[in-house]
């Protein structure tokens, strides 16, 4: 049952990273279907429970492989070095992404989506070597939750007056301005404020936990179908609690609200408890060979696409009077001149989630797994 169990990850996690190239290589930002959007603040569409879903796998799979590893002779101290040096360069390689192919030091982002994985993975994995109690585990995916609403609402540090839930005053902006600082945060959204900020990391560690305690289900030795059937509940009650919160405080995906974290942890159990419950229990294996693909490969898609929508963006080429990008020409030509302007950037976004495919596949074919 341990490779039904890996093939059932490998398919949800897939999915994640097939969906993240989608929303993330548009062909024009400004033509996207609603629901291929991040909700522009409070609020959530589909393609916010992307990226929660995706650190939900990362939490599963630290249970499976932290256990293989301990049956086969690793010492805590051998798996804290393994953290340690998976930790450092997931990070790095998030650094040397945001600052492709030259950004200048004092303006250097520090945070962002695989800097956020990797602290997600180190903390999670750190608390899995602690403890073997999925109760204590738990308590302190609860005690970051709480931590976090804490230190949202209260005014417990000087100079922040708390409970404010907005974009230009809130917490996790309040720390980032003193540090890193304004320079090195993302400003897309008009003002300097990361959507991958500090201290919105807390949630972000108790949703990987959570992922981690579906993992523990899926290792138990009892029967599988009654441990998806355990799994599946706590989706619906995660789910419901989320919903519930959500009507006390704002579902926001850029501050990682804890009604976000539980709806989103939630949602992602019943995908994974439904992904094992096709795959192991029914058997059903026709159409997961994509996703597959995506899933065994994962940190190289999301890297290597970014990249190459990097390349695309530097690109200039001629378009009548103008030079574009690359990107854009590509757009503008191959998918917008018969699709129209959105449907044609839905076009560019599957042809690239198409490309990688066909490039993960022939590694997958091959044997090859590009391990970070």
């Amino acid at each position: 049952m341990k490779t039904e169990r890996l093939l059932s990850l490998d398919v949800f996690r897939g999915l994640t990273v097939a969906l993240m190239i989608l929303v993330n290589n548009p062909g024009s930002w400004a033509h996207i279907h609603p629901p291929l959007r991040h909700a522009a603040w409070h609020g959530w569409t589909p393609t916010d429970l992307v990226f929660p879903f995706f650190l939900f796998a990362v939490g599963a799979a630290i249970s499976l492989a932290f256990a293989r590893r301990r049956a086969h002779g690793a010492t805590p101290a051998d798996l804290r070095r393994k953290i340690a040096v998976r930790t450092a360069a997931i990070f790095v390689v998030g650094l040397l992404l945001n600052g492709f192919p030259y950004t200048e030091p004092a303006h250097w982002r520090w945070w962002g989506v695989l800097q956020r994985i990797a602290l997600c993975y180190g903390a999670a994995a750190l608390v899995v070597v602690a403890t073997a109690d999925t109760r204590r585990r738990l308590a302190v995916a609860g005690a970051a939750l709480l931590a976090y609403e804490l230190l949202m609402r209260l005014p417990l540090v000087a100079g922040w007056g708390g409970g404010s839930f907005a974009l230009a005053d809130n917490f996790v902006r309040w720390v980032d301005l003193r540090w890193p600082g304004a320079a090195h945060l993302y400003a897309g959204a008009g003002v300097p404020f990361d959507p991958e900020g500090l201290v919105s990391t807390l949630p972000t560690v108790a949703g990987t936990l959570a992922g981690v305690f579906a993992g523990d289900l899926l290792r138990a030795p009892d029967p599988l179908a009654g441990r998806l059937r355990r799994l599946a509940l706590a989706g619906v009650v995660a789910t419901g609690t989320g919903l519930a919160l959500g009507r006390l405080e704002p579902v926001n995906k850029q501050l990682w609200t804890v009604s976000y974290t539980v709806l989103t942890s939630g949602l992602a159990a019943l995908l994974l408890a439904a992904c094992a419950w096709a795959l192991d229990v029914r058997g059903w294996r026709r159409g997961t060979a994509p996703a597959l693909v995506f899933g065994s490969n994962a940190l190289l898609a999301f890297v290597g696409s970014g990249l190459l929508a990097r390349v695309l963006a530097l690109i200039r080429v001629d378009d009548g009077d103008a030079a574009v990008s690359l990107r854009t020409w590509l757009y503008r030509h191959l998918c917008a001149a018969w699709a129209g302007p959105v449907n044609g950037s839905l076009v560019f976004a599957l042809g690239t989630v198409v490309l990688w495919w066909a490039l993960l596949r022939e590694l997958h074919r091959r044997g090859i797994f590009v391990r970070i």
